[in-house]
């Protein structure tokens, strides 16, 4: 296990961005699948692929790449003490970047999806789904991961930031996967289809 460990840490001094692009990949496919057997019991003969692997191509492809960037901004943040400095980015990283992940988040599944942008008669759009989700998500997004930021951001190193995240990701994945599943596009039924089954239901009775 130590020399796994080890391993591991070698692969993120470097080969940093591709070694946090797997591990976001496999944290965000792995909290899908948590949810999805362990939570919704679906069993993997009716295990839904298609969330899963957009959650892990999100994880790698997308998260990842804006973390890596991100923590290099924050690690520029330098002030006079060494309270003030973490207060500081703990602070901008909830105001800014917490917004933006779950904004980020929600476009990316969106159109992952084949989401449209605004909102039809049959399905809601990225936009309308993102203001009715985007503060309740932070809120529990700023309660979860303030903690765990503050000693990210004191005791480990940049390269391994984003990557301690993920273990705690790995939790808050399965918030997401159930999150994005609420009103999923194959779960979507028109008002017009509702409409025609329960008149055709009437004429058979």
């Amino acid at each position: 296990m130590a020399r796994l460990f080890k391993g591991y840490i070698s692969l993120l001094q470097r080969h940093t961005l591709l070694t946090q692009m797997v591990t976001g990949g496999v944290t965000s496919g792995m909290g899908d699948i948590i949810y999805q057997q362990g939570i919704e019991r679906r069993g993997w003969r009716d295990h839904e692929w298609q969330y899963t692997t957009r959650l892990m191509v999100y994880g790698s492809c997308c998260f990842a790449p804006a973390a890596n960037r991100w923590h290099a901004v924050l690690n520029r943040i330098n002030m006079r003490s060494t309270l003030s400095t973490v207060t500081t980015r703990v602070a901008v990283d909830a105001i800014i970047f917490a917004p933006f992940a779950t904004s980020y988040f929600y476009l990316c599944q969106g159109l992952m999806e084949g989401r449209p942008f605004t909102s039809t008669n049959e399905v809601q759009g990225i936009k309308d789904r993102l203001g009715e989700r985007l503060w309740g998500t932070v809120w529990k997004q700023w309660g979860f991961f303030g903690p765990a930021q503050v000693i990210n951001l004191t005791m480990v190193p940049i390269y391994a930031r984003p990557p301690f995240m993920n273990m705690f990701a790995l939790f808050w994945n399965i918030f997401l996967a159930s999150a994005n599943k609420k009103g999923g596009l194959t779960n979507t039924v028109a008002p017009e289809e509702i409409k025609e089954t329960m008149a055709a239901l009437e004429v058979m009775e």
